[in-house]
């Protein structure tokens, strides 16, 4: 997948902005605070319907004005044109792809892969299980529409669940029959996630394993690993069993506790609990071998690469690492760079490259 061209109007910081690439790897280079996250925001935008920085479209809108619209153009493998365009005005949002009003975000996801690097992404492997059960879901549901849909009904459910459960606890009651029926719902789509989250585990690993190797010039191992309180073996019986045996509790407390919303990833490296143990240079490294996996792991299974978006990585990268992601990064990957030192661009295929200055909402070619 490739982006040809993207227009921005009264979004964030740009007022009227109209540029074109041609090159796999683009660089925004400039000081800080000019604009060039923004950029890279507006490209997750145009694939994701949302912002890796806000879920508040009214934030995305330049101050003072009152409305934004985003368009870009993009290629697929086949070199068929995909074009989206997104508007927001008076707390509505006009979503059009293929010139067809989207109604659903269903119809659209997975259409324009993209994969993004920001800082805030730390969270995946220094933060709760949350975090690391958003990235797995995120990257199958783009993937996988029946993963889709398994994950929209089992949230669903557990929604519906949870107001049961905040009832009967408010109202001190533990008449929990009418439980049975949610509980039903949770292992028969709570199982089918588990199963879906394994089997993608099985084949995402053997690329991670071989990047993080790469990236680390063989000093770094690593393995990715599924936990859970159900037996695995026997995850659909077991989840059954614990759902029945604490329903008490989840009425105690109002909550439901138990499903595949809050099974976890362990990451280790070289044998060690990564979230313990990892330092901050491991933590760095670990995140960006799992965001270059996801890029191949998307390959493997649509043969299309996404566009992927790297915010402010190399400033703490150091250069020989930085020169290994960049090989990678040279496989018909299209990859947009922003970053306050533009010297990192000499280390791809300068055939191929295409360096951009921001100041202040402009952007010129350098």
């Amino acid at each position: 997948m490739k982006l040809n061209k993207l227009i921005l109007d009264n979004f964030r910081n740009y007022n009227d902005l109209d540029i074109t690439f041609d090159k796999d790897v683009v660089c925004f280079t400039g000081l800080n605070g000019q604009g060039k996250t923004n950029l890279i925001e507006a490209i997750s935008v145009l694939g994701l319907l949302n912002s890796f920085r806000t879920n508040n479209y009214d934030e995305m809108k330049k101050f003072g004005e009152e409305y934004f619209f985003i368009s870009g153009e993009f290629t697929d493998k086949n070199d068929n044109r995909l074009s989206i365009k997104i508007s927001y005005s008076d707390k509505k949002k006009k979503v059009t792809f293929q010139d067809k009003k989207i109604l659903k975000f269903s119809d659209f996801w997975g259409n324009i892969p993209i994969v993004y690097l920001i800082p805030d992404e730390s969270v995946i492997t220094t933060g709760p299980p949350l975090e690391r059960r958003k990235f797995v879901d995120k990257l199958l549901s783009m993937i996988d529409r029946e993963y889709f849909s398994l994950l929209k009904n089992y949230s669903k459910i557990i929604k519906q669940k949870n107001k049961i459960l905040f009832d009967l606890k408010k109202e001190n009651s533990f008449q929990t029959e009418m439980i049975d029926v949610y509980n039903d719902q949770i292992v028969l789509y709570g199982s089918k996630l588990f199963e879906k989250r394994v089997e993608f585990l099985k084949g995402f690993e053997k690329f991670f394993k071989d990047i993080l190797i790469f990236i680390s010039d063989g000093l770094f191992g690593g393995s990715i690993s599924y936990s859970s309180e159900m037996d695995q073996k026997s995850y659909s019986s077991d989840l059954r069993e614990k759902l029945s045996v604490n329903k008490r509790t989840e009425v105690y407390r109002g909550l439901s506790i138990i499903g595949p919303h809050k099974d976890d990833l362990i990451f280790d490296i070289n044998g060690n609990d990564l979230r313990k143990y990892g330092s901050k240079g491991q933590h760095k490294l670990f995140l960006v071998a799992l965001k270059l996996s996801e890029i191949k792991y998307i390959k493997s299974i649509t043969d299309e690469y996404p566009v992927f978006l790297l915010d402010d990585l190399y400033s703490e990268i150091d250069e020989k690492k930085s020169a290994k992601i960049a090989k990678i990064l040279d496989e018909d990957i299209q990859t947009f760079i922003t970053t306050s030192n533009s010297g990192i661009i000499k280390q791809f295929d300068q055939n191929n490259t295409k360096i951009f200055n921001v100041i202040n909402g402009a952007v010129n070619l350098v």
